[in-house]
């Protein structure tokens, strides 16, 4: 079983944990590791291919910080990310 706590490798952040910060994804951090751990398999899976799809795969993780705008954009420069060129 995979959990937040596993994904950084010593103190260097998950490529999605620093997406997220990097972004403004995290705020209050209470919805973070269901954020982190729903986006990381929706991209795996290939369920995040678009704004829709990355709003979709989080339907099941509430945030009342950030409006999700943020979130998605993390999300979204993550799979890019992993598509590579």
């Amino acid at each position: 079983m995979e959990t937040v706590a596993g994904l950084a490798d010593g103190e260097e952040l998950h490529p999605l944990q620093a997406e997220m910060v990097a972004r403004g994804g995290v705020q209050c951090g209470f919805c973070t590791p269901g954020v982190v751990l729903s986006a990381i398999e929706a991209v795996r899976i290939g369920a995040a291919g678009s704004e829709e799809e990355i709003r979709h795969s989080l339907a099941g993780n509430l945030c009342r910080c950030t409006g999700y705008g943020k979130i998605v954009g993390s999300v979204a420069a993550y799979r890019d990310r992993e598509a590579g060129p």
